[in-house]
């Protein structure tokens, strides 16, 4: 049975009122995390915040104890993922590819090493101008919706790209461009390590969705602008192993398992 929640979502959304809703959800949000919030800041003083706004349109809450811990598990969770299938004997360059406000980003030297060269890039303008003010150690770049043009970095520069729900919230021909973009810019034998929704989610989708899942293996919420939150991409394995992700070796696919997102995550290495 299908969730009432996506029963109601999807009824605002064809009526126009799921943005509207979203942001009334917001205003409630603030209000009641405000204890939690004063907490944070008085026991984390040095601890720099991004804007509220920014927070909510990344992750849906701009719960700060949710934001600091869960960001350093899973920059731990990456790097325990890249000494498996990485040389880790010299400085590593990592890029994120949909950064947000600094979540996870923040904690990779930490985790990859002081050396390590870190970058991340986001389309949101205004996320970026706050990454850069207040996130050092990290080279971060504004790009577009589309890879047009295409990012500043030379081709074969990254060892390890990694992107969390990203792909989740576009269409499935700005999805193929981008992925070929992340293609130019890892380095032979190199790591992408990318989440989906896939069939997990099959209990959460309306019969219209399912059915386009089933049959082509890929679906999308797309009543509101794409790359946002409201914006919801489903992806098969099948569609992914053989369409998306055809041009690199899957070394681990986890259903339903990456940290505190409950996506399926994707381990893949570039062909040498």
């Amino acid at each position: 049975m299908i969730p009432a929640r996506q029963v109601v979502a999807r009824i605002l959304s064809d009526v126009g009122l799921l943005s509207a809703v979203d942001k009334l959800r917001f205003i409630a949000t603030i209000a009641r995390l405000q204890p939690a919030t004063r907490r944070f800041v008085s026991a984390n003083p040095n601890f720099s915040l991004p804007p509220k706004a920014l927070a909510f349109d990344a992750y849906s809450a701009p719960d700060w104890d949710f934001y600091k811990r869960s960001g350093l598990a899973t920059a731990e969770f990456l790097s325990e993922i890249s000494k498996k299938y990485l040389a880790m004997d010299c400085p590593v360059k990592v890029f994120e590819w949909g950064c947000g406000p600094a979540r996870v980003i923040r904690h990779l030297r930490a985790t990859f090493g002081l050396d390590a060269k870190i970058y991340g890039s986001d389309y949101n303008e205004e996320t970026i101008a706050w990454c850069r003010d207040n996130i050092p150690g990290v080279t971060f770049l504004h790009n577009t919706l589309q890879p047009d043009p295409p990012l500043p970095i030379e081709n074969d520069f990254f060892d390890l790209i990694y992107s969390i729900s990203v792909f989740t919230h576009l269409s499935e021909s700005t999805s193929q461009r981008w992925i070929a973009e992340l293609l130019r810019i890892v380095r032979p034998c190199g790591l992408l390590i990318i989440t989906t929704q896939g069939d997990a989610l099959k209990l959460r989708m309306m019969p219209d969705e399912l059915r386009r899942y089933r049959t082509s293996g890929t679906a999308v919420r797309d009543k509101c602008s794409e790359g946002k939150k409201l914006f919801s991409a489903f992806h098969s394995p099948e569609y992914l192993r053989q369409k998306l992700f055809k041009v690199f070796e899957v070394l681990e696919h986890a259903p339903a398992s990456f940290p505190f997102t409950a996506q399926d995550y994707w381990v893949l290495r570039r062909p040498p």
